[in-house]
């Protein structure tokens, strides 16, 4: 074997036995062989106690393939998940280890195992829950891993039974809440008159109401965002799984090309028909309405087991107590109704879960009310109603 030119010939072998070792294939491309499509370009990684979520951004569209190996005492090899990128090709900026030494996942290995195909090796302490998605504008392929910790409904998992808590459910609690403020840093979001940013204006809303729920509820709540700074969306929702919340709430303002749409709506995670919902995801997802049609297969699966019923219920409660409570100090509060959509910032929620967007920043009236204090205030008062009754109710499904 000839060494490679600057290394000597020892090293290049013992590099290829480790690799080989790994379970990975090296790759040299041939003369005249054009290179893939799509690049990983990196890898990130966001975990807790039960609950992993690994993201690959690449450069373009693939294919993959899933495969389970269990675990092998013979070779001491720990359980092992392998994703293969088809049509993908790893940069030389690209770690091809990463520890990762959670209670869930050992290492992410990655490697060039054909010219076309890079496997992606997750080495589990333990087989569990796992899926896979791929999100475009950019493209990025989500790896979920998680334990059954959360497995049960809402009513059993979600509440704690605070110390001399009796059966009528007067010591039931929510415990941690993620709320989401939409957008932020490059993203704006949708403007509205004189260049206000729905990305302040959630920040803002949010701020708000994390400190009501805090003192009134005694709840703990955390932001995804505190400043204005750009959070992926599946950051988003891979940190509400970290934190193991109860509820994951998405604040969003929104827009129209017709300066006469108002009014309140809420979402949930579930697959949409109607063209005004497919344009509006798009919007908030940062793609194109063909990507989100795209999309919808994959939800059919991932859909199956999240919180889904829960999420509706959810949505009800904020979406009434939004629309009568706003309506008591402002007229012409329309009620746009409790819907389901594609929204990226949804996808892999492990607790209950909904998009919520507060009137029209492009509506002349509404969007000049958003920029008030008052109306933001409102808008915080509402919300929480709505969450108080939510855990209220909780207590209620608790004891049936």
């Amino acid at each position: 074997m000839t060494a490679m030119k600057g290394r000597p010939a020892g090293k290049v072998i013992l590099g290829l036995v480790i690799f080989l070792a790994m379970g990975l294939r090296p790759w040299v491309a041939a003369p005249g062989v054009d290179p893939p499509l799509s690049m990983v370009k990196n890898v990130r990684h966001i975990s807790s106690g039960n609950y992993t979520r690994i993201v690959l951004d690449l450069s373009d569209k693939i294919r993959y393939q899933t495969h389970v190996l269990e675990r092998d005492p013979k070779e001491q090899l720990p359980p092992r998940v392998y994703i293969d990128l088809i049509g993908a090709r790893l940069t030389s900026e690209v770690d091809r280890k990463i520890l990762v030494q959670d209670q869930l996942l050992q290492s992410v290995r990655l490697g060039q195992f054909s010219p076309n195909v890079v496997r992606v090796v997750l080495d589990m302490k333990g087989l569990t829950e796992h899926k896979a998605f791929l999100l475009p504008d950019p493209y990025r392929m989500v790896m979920d891993i998680q334990s059954h910790v959360n497995g049960g409904s809402v009513a059993k998992a979600s509440v704690d039974v605070a110390p001399g808590g009796n059966a009528n459910g007067n010591g039931l609690r929510l415990r941690k809440i993620v709320l989401d403020p939409g957008h932020g840093g490059k993203d704006p979001g949708a403007l509205g008159p004189g260049g206000v940013a729905e990305k302040d204006l959630v920040l803002s809303i949010a701020k708000k109401l994390a400190r009501k729920i805090r003192d009134e509820l005694d709840v703990e709540v955390v932001l995804t965002r505190t400043s204005d700074r750009f959070v992926p969306l599946e950051d988003r929702t891979a940190f509400a799984n970290a934190q193991n919340a109860d509820l994951f709430i998405s604040l969003h303002i929104n827009a129209s090309t017709d300066p006469r749409m108002r009014g309140i709506e809420s979402y949930y995670l579930d697959n949409a028909t109607d063209e005004a919902t497919i344009r509006l995801a798009a919007r908030e997802n940062d793609t194109s309405r063909r990507n989100i049609s795209d999309l919808q297969f994959i939800l059919s699966d991932l859909t199956q087991n999240s919180k889904l019923e829960d999420s509706i219920g959810l949505a009800h409660r904020l979406q009434s107590s939004l629309v009568s409570h706003m309506r008591k100090s402002y007229r012409g509060v329309k009620n746009l109704g409790v819907k389901k959509g594609l929204f990226y910032v949804l996808v892999g929620a492990r607790m209950p879960s909904v998009l919520l967007e507060t009137f029209f920043v492009t509506n002349r009236y509404e969007g000049r009310y958003l920029a008030r204090s008052s109306f933001q205030g409102a808008i915080v008062e509402a919300i929480f109603r709505g969450i108080k009754e939510y855990q209220a109710n909780l207590a209620v499904a608790k004891n049936l």
